[in-house]
């Protein structure tokens, strides 16, 4: 199926109703699927056709979810970029994607038109409002005017629909080739985690264009619950959104919920509605979901997914305590297993590659078969993920195998480290990884950002976290920062901190 029937299928079943707020007034399921229908009139009119990539790259606002709409509506291949990325970036994407035109809003038309300078064949930039930049066009009124375009394009399972561009931590980001069918699939699953649905108020602070937020954004109109949208993650807006709201759920990076344990005006809110957060795209420490949890009085969960699997893989129910250290266990249709470095499947408790297969695992990479055939080995698709299921199913994320340090040929865990750490009330955050060392080939680093006042030393750090861990993991260097490099995604950059290691220490010589 088309996953544009989702939004129509959603009327049918729960009729017109307010399901999204956004910047001061709520917006009906019906206003946005008759919005997508119009968009998808204006697109045809500009010479797209099925197949062809329509690059969308906007901060979040409700021509997002009308963008999608519109390019699945016409078979079309929707490309969400990253509002933060740069023109340079943005051109690389363009490129490889092969896309020709791009949806955009007024604030980031500059960027898009610096990227597509260079680039033989581009056609088209429309943007959702003002625009004096040449080669631009604001097509807001057009596609407010415009009369709906009926037809649904009838797109097999198999059929592609989205690529979403990996965060490119380790070189070139690589196209993830998402089908309608892929969506469908992983949307209705994620969906079997909900007890209720009507009732509960979501508020969606993460971005529309990663995968994630595509799975929130969809979530809601399967379960025809209602959504309030923030255009960026603001913890004072938060917190009052939650009070105005009465938000009962809400998912959060693990970064994210940090930010608002230590928000000075926490305690003037009522919060009292929030039930369930849920957490993703990093690693959410024990430490963290604890106090979350206490200072909220609310359920904290967390799941695991990627982009390669659409987004989620595994989670909690709501009627599911959470496990310690666990991101849950798989969703219905989709089966996950450990395995060795010769593709063996290996037993519980038993620790390895995380390795899934299901309906949700991508079509491969775009225009990468090299890269395909490396991932997706026997319809598994390897994770590049460590850790392990024990016997209840539960599943255990020990690190990215990317980012395991291997000093002296023992392997540690980053993880293991950083929890040790952030176990001291005045650290904020940690991030932990491996330098060069002549001795044991990598050495271990942690950059550490404290909270505000706080005074701590190295020694410090290394005391406290002997107190966890063997003394062959304490970090040998520990650097104090105000700020740790993340992507859009709320993902710690390690590779960024190591590069600035090495330059530093290459500096001092």
């Amino acid at each position: 199926m088309n996953i544009a029937q989702l939004a129509v299928d959603g009327v049918t079943e729960f009729g017109e109703y307010e399901s999204w707020h956004f910047e001061g007034r709520w917006h009906t399921n019906r206003e946005l699927l008759e919005r997508g229908r119009k968009l998808a009139t204006v697109l045809c009119e500009r010479g797209i056709q099925a197949g062809d990539r329509v690059v969308v790259m906007m901060t979040s606002c409700m021509e997002v979810p009308q963008a999608f709409q519109a390019i699945a509506r016409i078979g079309a291949v929707a490309v969400p970029i990253m509002p933060q990325l740069i023109s340079r970036e943005v051109s690389y994407i363009l490129k490889n994607s092969e896309a020709a035109t791009v949806l955009t809003v007024s604030d980031l038309t500059q960027t898009v038109r610096q990227a597509t300078e260079t680039i033989d064949g581009f056609r088209q930039i429309l943007v959702f409002g003002e625009t004096d930049i040449d080669g631009t066009e604001n097509i807001s009124s057009i596609a407010a005017s415009s009369v709906p375009h009926d037809e649904l394009h009838d797109a097999n399972d198999d059929d592609l629909a989205v690529i979403i561009y990996t965060s490119g931590t380790t070189g070139r980001p690589k196209g993830v080739m998402l089908s309608h069918g892929n969506l469908a699939s992983n949307i209705r699953a994620t969906a079997t985690l909900f007890s209720s649905a009507t009732s509960d108020r979501s508020l969606m602070v993460l971005p529309m264009s990663h995968v994630y937020g595509m799975m929130l954004m969809n979530i809601g109109v399967v379960l025809g619950g209602q959504t309030v949208l923030m255009r960026q993650f603001d913890p004072e807006k938060i917190l009052q959104a939650i009070e105005e709201f009465r938000i009962e759920r809400c998912s959060l990076v693990p970064a994210m919920q940090v930010a608002l344990i230590h928000h000075p005006t926490r305690k003037h809110y009522d919060v009292s509605s929030l039930k369930t957060v849920t957490a993703g795209s990093a690693p959410l420490s024990e430490e963290v979901r604890t106090t979350f949890s206490k200072l909220y009085n609310c359920r904290v969960v967390d799941g695991y997914g990627q982009s390669e699997a659409t987004c989620v893989v595994s989670g909690y129910g709501d009627a599911e305590e959470p496990v310690p250290g666990s991101v849950g266990r798989s969703l219905p249709g989709v089966a996950v297993c450990i395995q060795d470095e010769n593709n063996n499947h290996l037993g519980p408790n038993c620790t390895g590659e995380i390795c899934v297969r299901g309906p949700n695992v991508m079509k491969g990479y775009w225009k990468n078969e090299e890269a395909t055939d490396s991932t997706v080995i026997d319809e598994w698709l390897h994770s590049g993920d460590t850790g392990h299921i024990d016997e209840q199913g539960y599943i255990y994320i020990t690190d990215r195998k990317k980012d395991m340090i291997i000093k002296g040929g023992e392997n540690i865990s980053p993880r293991e480290i950083e929890e040790a750490i952030s176990t001291m009330s005045q650290v904020a955050a940690a991030a932990v990884y491996a330098v060069p060392d002549e001795k044991f080939q990598e050495e271990i680093a942690v950059s550490v950002v404290l909270l505000p006042g706080a005074e701590v030393t190295g020694d410090q750090i290394r005391e406290v976290a002997a107190t966890r861990i063997n003394r062959f993991k304490i970090p040998k260097y520990v650097i104090f920062t105000d700020a740790l490099p993340r992507n859009a995604n709320g993902k710690i950059l390690k590779r960024t901190l190591r590069d600035m290691w090495v330059e530093s220490t290459a500096n001092d010589k």
